[in-house]
């Protein structure tokens, strides 16, 4: 490395140190190196359970699994209408106000709310399936049908994760989704594989599901029992009305936001075949590793956004945000180079097949890169009140993502699935980063510009 190079690059590591003592940045980092930890674990497991399905399925039964439980993540995040999201607004706001009632209600509400609308979710689901099976290929019915079955299951556990989030919960909130499902689907996919000499979408579809269920049950038992010692004992007041008010808005950007992510997966698999499918789903999953920085970071630092943006102190949140951003930014940087130079190598462990994928991953990557180098702000404008600025972004984006997945996926196959992606999120950032600027007065980006503050003569410098 260029000598000239090492004094800035020391001063930026040193940098980021030091505002590890700042309390509410510091409280994130710590609280985040633990999530990291366990999305760096279940990242592990995730990836190796993936490999081992590819190799126990092959291309085309896995591009199924994958094709099948890609509408599972859609349906069953989308399903808890929002209330997923929204338990990480109110009940944090109820205990600081030490609203126990208020707090006893939407607890209880967020669950039997959940299940109704899982349940429904999966009940039209499932009537559509039957409706279009001469449409859909013979190859997804059934599978689709195991995969349906599931979505309650998944939207429950989403459900249970944001209430764990809300109470700061860590380990509770994320070693059931990302540690112990993954390591089930494992334990029932590799007994099926040595038991019937063979892995087929439908057996580890159906393995999926008993996972899921299994892991939904050791949550909600165990989530019960803590929220059972830790909050006082109080008839639930329900504000349902207010609460789904609130829910929707944060449904609709949920739900282009997995609009944006995943018509990819969808659209490709009308245009390809379910071996093609399960490379590019291949290809996703390794790209994903540079988006655990983002998320670990993101999850503590929602509960923040709400507070500073409470106090009324629009600087103390413009730095915050801006340390939350270098501390987003730079590592996924590192990831990013990381998952260019052993990308292929990566893919390889999937099989011989999937190797056609490393020109995707080169793709997507930049997509993310620039998502990361203006940090979380989608939630910041949610936990601000602007979440229709945040759907606004993403609806756009999405109606881009399907456009150019419409046009260049037939012509350039994988590779025109990928850009339409990257593209679209680049898209959606730059909209987000403009609406925080205009709504918030906040510059959310990597690079801090030097502006006037308002009210003063002179400008003065703000850069770090």
């Amino acid at each position: 490395m260029n000598a000239s190079v090492l004094p800035p690059l020391k001063q930026r590591i040193a940098g980021l140190l030091a505002r590890l003592s700042d309390g509410d940045l510091g409280e994130v980092v710590k609280g985040a190196a633990m999530v990291m930890g366990i999305r760096i674990g279940g990242a592990a497991i995730a990836l190796v359970s993936q490999i081992l399905l590819a190799r126990w399925m092959g291309a085309f039964e896995y591009g199924i699994f994958a094709y099948v439980w890609v509408w599972v993540i859609i349906l069953g995040i989308l399903a808890p209408m929002g209330f997923g999201t929204s338990t990480l607004r109110f009940v944090p706001d109820y205990r600081i106000r030490e609203k126990w009632r208020r707090l006893a209600g939407i607890l209880d509400a967020s669950w039997r709310m959940v299940l109704i609308f899982g349940l429904g979710t999966m009940s039209l689901s499932l009537l559509g399936l039957a409706a279009l099976h001469n449409i859909v290929a013979p190859y997804y019915v059934w599978p689709l049908t195991i995969a349906l079955i599931c979505v309650p299951i998944f939207a429950l556990t989403d459900t249970l994760e944001g209430t764990a989030r809300a109470f700061g919960w860590v380990n509770l909130a994320y070693l059931p989704a990302y540690i112990i499902r993954p390591v089930l689907v494992i334990i029932i996919g590799g007994i099926v594989y040595l038991t019937m000499g063979k892995l087929t979408g439908l057996a580890a579809v159906a393995g999926a599901l008993c996972a899921s269920l299994l892991t939904l049950t050791g949550q909600r038992i165990l989530l019960s029992r803590r929220v059972k010692s830790t909050v006082p004992k109080a008839k639930p007041l329900r504000h349902t009305k207010r609460w789904i008010i609130a829910s929707l808005p944060l449904l609709l950007t949920e739900g282009l936001y997995l609009a944006l992510l995943n018509c990819d997966i969808v659209l490709l698999g009308i245009f390809v075949s379910p071996a093609e499918v399960g490379i590019y789903f291949a290809a996703t999953r390794i790209v994903n590793l540079v988006t655990f920085i983002y998320f670990a970071i993101a999850a503590l630092a929602v509960p923040k956004f709400s507070e500073l943006h409470a106090k009324g102190d629009r600087s103390e949140l413009q730095d915050f945000v801006h340390n939350i951003i270098q501390w987003i930014f730079w590592p996924t940087l590192a990831a990013a180079v990381f998952i260019l130079i052993f990308g292929k190598f990566a893919l390889a462990f999937f099989g011989g097949d999937f190797e056609s994928g490393s020109a995707l991953l080169a793709i997507l990557v930049i997509g993310f890169l620039v998502r990361a180098s203006t940090g979380p702000i989608e939630y910041l404008l949610n936990m601000t009140g602007n979440q229709n600025a945040t759907a606004a972004a993403y609806g756009t984006a999405a109606a881009l993502n399907i456009i150019l997945n419409l046009v260049l996926v037939p012509r350039y196959g994988l590779e025109g699935a990928a850009t339409a992606t990257a593209i679209s999120l680049m898209m959606a950032s730059v909209w987000l980063f403009i609406a925080v600027r205009l709504r918030l007065d906040i510059t959310a980006f990597v690079f801090r510009f030097a502006r006037p503050i308002p009210g003063d003569q002179t400008p003065k410098e703000i850069c770090d």
